[in-house]
């Protein structure tokens, strides 16, 4: 499967590095679902993509709520008649002293960040078995092996994600499907400079995730299955 016969659903598309995954693979030729809880952000980079000779299509979706996935995917099907990429890039940030954060805001996170790739994975995967391919990638962070104070729900909830994709790997390896994580330090991204304050030129751009995640879905990725490739650059 080259990059360029590919079919690509990217959550978490309507900014930072799924915005710029989105418009890499949709470059390279792939046909790109772009997903976000906004409609109108990926539906201007959808326009963007399209204006460009690429192919794109722009789909409103909550990931953590299991009918929005169920049309998500099902729109996708019937729009290019597959799935080959999944890249659970969706996340939310609630950070808070333990004592300090509410019971919703923890949850919140989790429900994002857990349940959407949980969900995203159990509706792709029986399309993905069937033709005995896929590749999914996983975008994990630093905070699970760094820590950061005000940080635990979203290491908590990344945490997970690490586990999950090392046992779900076992569950899909005959079937040819590759589950990976990507393990990202500090990346220049508008979300990131909310929260803190760096030589922003010294940090990895979503640009240098982009790469690693088209490199975890060709061809020449396959024999990464269950792994978590850590990408820090100069700041972990």
């Amino acid at each position: 499967m080259k990059i360029s016969d590919s079919v690509v659903m990217i959550t978490g598309a309507g900014q930072g590095i799924g915005e710029q995954t989105a418009r890499r693979f949709a470059a390279a030729g792939a046909k790109v679902g772009l997903i976000a809880r906004t409609e109108s952000k990926v539906a201007k980079i959808r326009d963007e993509i399209v204006a460009a000779g690429g192919d794109a299509i722009a789909i409103r979706c909550d990931v953590s709520n299991e009918e929005d996935v169920i049309n998500a995917v099902k729109t996708m099907e019937e729009a290019y008649g597959r799935i080959d990429v999944l890249v659970n890039n969706a996340a939310s940030f609630r950070g808070g002293l333990v004592e300090e954060m509410s019971l919703e805001d923890w949850q919140y996170v989790i429900r994002i960040i857990l349940d959407g790739t949980f969900l995203c994975c159990k509706y792709t995967l029986p399309g993905m078995k069937e033709r005995r391919y896929g590749r999914i990638i996983n975008i994990c962070s630093a905070a699970v092996s760094h820590p950061f104070k005000t940080y635990s729900c979203y290491a908590a909830a990344k945490s997970g994600l690490l586990a999950f994709t090392k046992t779900a790997q076992e569950e899909i390896r005959e079937y040819g499907i590759n589950m990976n994580c990507l393990t990202l330090g500090l990346i220049h991204t508008e979300e990131v400079k909310k929260r803190n304050n760096f030589d922003w030129d010294l940090l990895l751009q979503p640009d240098d995730v982009a790469n690693s995640i088209m490199f975890l879905a060709s061809d020449e990725g396959r024999g990464y299955k269950g792994a978590a490739l850590e990408l820090f650059g100069d700041y972990q």
